[in-house]
């Protein structure tokens, strides 16, 4: 039964590699005002010589050359520390539930316990990985010449504007 599991497992895996990506997604940006205030957040739908667009496709924020003061790529920490938690939190409520009543706890006293337990160790990984990120910060404050320079970054690395 070992044998049938890990050779299911090896196959699934070696799928998964073979697929192909076809369309990189759009860098994730948060914008920022000349006061330091975040104005928006989202990926880049499209840039243009004057304006920035952002957001989905149902709701673009088109944002101004002159009211951006910088740019950060990629999700704030919190953001991995969230996910990681929630993750562990979610696994260990799952593992928990599924031991079951032992005798010495109850099943929801194990789901809990697990929950918690797990959401920490999740929450300690995504602080880990935040401090592995590799973001970028771009000052714009409105001019034109790094604003030009900001394009050509965001198009040498997308290939999308």
């Amino acid at each position: 039964m070992k044998f049938l599991f890990f050779t299911l497992v090896l196959i699934s895996c070696s799928m998964l590699y073979a697929q192909e990506t076809k369309n990189k997604a759009a860098p994730f940006v948060r914008v920022y005002d000349q006061d330091g205030k975040k104005i928006s957040k989202g990926r880049i739908a499209s840039v243009t010589d004057t304006s920035l667009i952002t957001g989905p496709r149902e709701k673009p924020v088109t944002i101004e050359v002159s009211r951006i003061g910088l740019i950060k790529t990629k999700r704030s920490a919190g953001h991995n520390i969230f996910l990681g938690a929630a993750i562990g939190a979610g696994t260990g409520a799952i593992l928990g539930l599924a031991t079951g009543d032992d005798g010495w706890f109850s099943q929801g006293e194990t789901t809990g316990m697990a929950g918690v337990l797990f959401g920490i160790m999740g929450t300690g990984v995504g602080a880990i990985s935040a401090t592995f990120k590799k973001s970028d910060t771009y000052y714009i404050n409105g001019e034109p010449t790094k604003w030009k320079a900001f394009r050509e970054t965001m198009d040498e690395q997308s290939q999308l504007l």
